[in-house]
Parts: C-alpha cells; sequence; structure tokens
C-alpha cells in the first residue's frame, strides 16, 4: 500500500527562515504567475474579484478535502493502480464540488469561457498548496526545492491542464439546451481529467522505478527526461485542442451565431439571456444581495 500522508510543517526545524521563504518561492511563483496568466486571457470580460479570490483561495479547501476522502477509501484498495486513479477521481472531484458550490449558479457564470477561468483558477490553488506541501514535507532545503522544481514542471501543469478540460465540459454542458448532453458533458467532465490525471500519476510513477545510472547522461535522458518532455508534451496538445475549441464556441456564443452541427445544441448569449438557467441564477443573485443588505442594517 501506497502511503499518501504528508509531513506539512511550514515551521519545519530543519530550515532557517530565509531557507523557508525560498522553498515557498519556488513551490509558489510558478502557480502565481499562471494564474495571471489565465485572468489576462480573460481580461476582455474580467470576473468579478470575489469570485476570483474565492477560486484563488479554494485550495484550502479542495486539498482538506481529498486528502480526507482519500484517507477514508485507503483500506479498501489493495492495487496500487487502481488506488493511483481513485485518488486522481477524488482530486478532481473535489475541485469540481467547489466550482459547483460556489461558482456554478453564479449570475455572472454567463459565456462559455468562463468555465475555463474558474476551473483553471481553482485547479491551481490545489495546485500551488499541494506543492508548497509537499516541498515543506521534505528534511533539506535542497530536497525541497529539487522536488518543487519537479513538480512545477509537471504536476502544476497536470492540474491546470485538468482544470481546463473540466472547465470545457461544464460549460458546454451548462449552455446545452439539451438535458441529455447536459448531463453527459457533466460526467465527462469528472471521468476523462480523472483519467488523464490517473494516468499521468502511473506513468510518472512506473519512470520513478526505473533503475538509472544517475552518473550517465544518456540513460538519464532516454529514460528520465524525454518520457516527461513526451508526456508532457501530450498534456500541452490537450490543453491547446480543449482552450482553442472553447475560445472559439465562445466567440459563437458572444456574436449569437451560428454552431456547426456538432455543436448546434447550445445556447447563444441571447438564448441563454432568456433561459430558465440564468433567471433562477438571477433571481438567486437578487435574493443574496437582498439579504447581505438586510445583514448591513
Amino acid at each position: 500500500m501506497v502511503d499518501i500522508s504528508i509531513n506539512f510543517d511550514l515551521f519545519n526545524n530543519y530550515y532557517y527562515f530565509y531557507e523557508r521563504l525560498i522553498v515557498l518561492f519556488v513551490s509558489l511563483v510558478p502557480t502565481l504567475l499562471l494564474i495571471w496568466f489565465v485572468l489576462y486571457t480573460d481580461k476582455k470580460s474580467k470576473e468579478p474579484a470575489k469570485n476570483t479570490i474565492l477560486c484563488v483561495l479554494s485550495g484550502i479547501l479542495t486539498v482538506a478535502l481529498a486528502g480526507y476522502v482519500e484517507n477514508l477509501v485507503m483500506p479498501f484498495f489493495s492495487n496500487n493502480v487502481i488506488l493511483t486513479y481513485v485518488w486522481a477521481f477524488i482530486e478532481e472531484l473535489s475541485k469540481i464540488a467547489i466550482f459547483f458550490l460556489f461558482i456554478f449558479d453564479n449570475k455572472y457564470y454567463d459565456d462559455i469561457y468562463d468555465g475555463i477561468v474558474y476551473m483553471a483558477l481553482i485547479a491551481l490553488s490545489f495546485a500551488g498548496l499541494e506543492n508548497v506541501m509537499y516541498a515543506f514535507s521534505e528534511n533539506t532545503i535542497s530536497e525541497s526545492i529539487s522536488l518543487s522544481l519537479m513538480r512545477d514542471f509537471t504536476t502544476i501543469p497536470l492540474h491546470v491542464i485538468c482544470g481546463i478540460i473540466i472547465g470545457y465540459f461544464v460549460s458546454i454542458g451548462n449552455f446545452s439546451k439539451d438535458k441529455r448532453k447536459r448531463k453527459i458533458n457533466f460526467l465527462l467532465a469528472i471521468l476523462i481529467p480523472s483519467l488523464v490525471h490517473g494516468t499521468f500519476n502511473v506513468l510518472m510513477s512506473s519512470l520513478g522505478s526505473i533503475k538509472v545510472d544517475y552518473n550517465s547522461s544518456i540513460q538519464l535522458f532516454i529514460f528520465q527526461f524525454l518520457p516527461i518532455i513526451i508526456i508532457m508534451g501530450c498534456l500541452f496538445y490537450m490543453a491547446y485542442k480543449f482552450s482553442s475549441k472553447t475560445i472559439k464556441l465562445n466567440k459563437v456564443y458572444v456574436d449569437n451565431g451560428k454552431y456547426d452541427k456538432k455543436y448546434n445544441y447550445l445556447m447563444t448569449y441571447d438564448e441563454y439571456m432568456e433561459s430558465y438557467y440564468m433567471k433562477k441564477r438571477s433571481l438567486m443573485y437578487d435574493k443574496t444581495k437582498l439579504f447581505n443588505k438586510k445583514g448591513d442594517n
């Protein structure tokens, strides 16, 4: 059985204060840069600051929820490969749960691209906090930095790419006129990212089990660096395809254009504004606003 427990201690006695800052910097800067990039891509239709902050801080909830559930299910699985896929499913489900609890019924979730923005931020929040936790579970600063750097270029991109995939399927489900398509896309939103995430973890675990002569640059390249480059290349290509498709669909949606046959079940902006879903969200927003005003009085 694989032990996934993490001895997270920000004030680990092995570190001096400046070393803690270095580890935090290495662990978090790539995440913060990606958060900036995600928000930059949505600069023409900025999301409310409240929603953005909620997503960026959601990692506290998603990591706690995923960790709790993972520890509950561990005793029921003896096969490490199956357990790896189960953990991946739990982590992706935790991210989606946060999205549906706090964002899905929000009035400002009003175009197809918003799904990618919100889910990428939630995924990055999860990845950033998880990266810090893993980094501070090491005993020396060199081990912490090495682990953080490896995760900066592998695990963090994995999480954001899975977030993009979730955002794509959730949005085309949300803006669907067909209830059957809506349910199918919501199901795919959890199954496909979980499959991608689990497969990535299995492949990385397999690479780690290969015995390599670390004094041989050729062996390191063939059995370590090259496979990682190929794996990450496939993931980035996947992210590009889902992102570009979402951008194209969103343009048709905003312009009230005509979708191709494959996506003709999607609503346009005007159709969505007149839909039951938008009216429901507007009503919930108005009730929440009225409740807040009464609270202030």
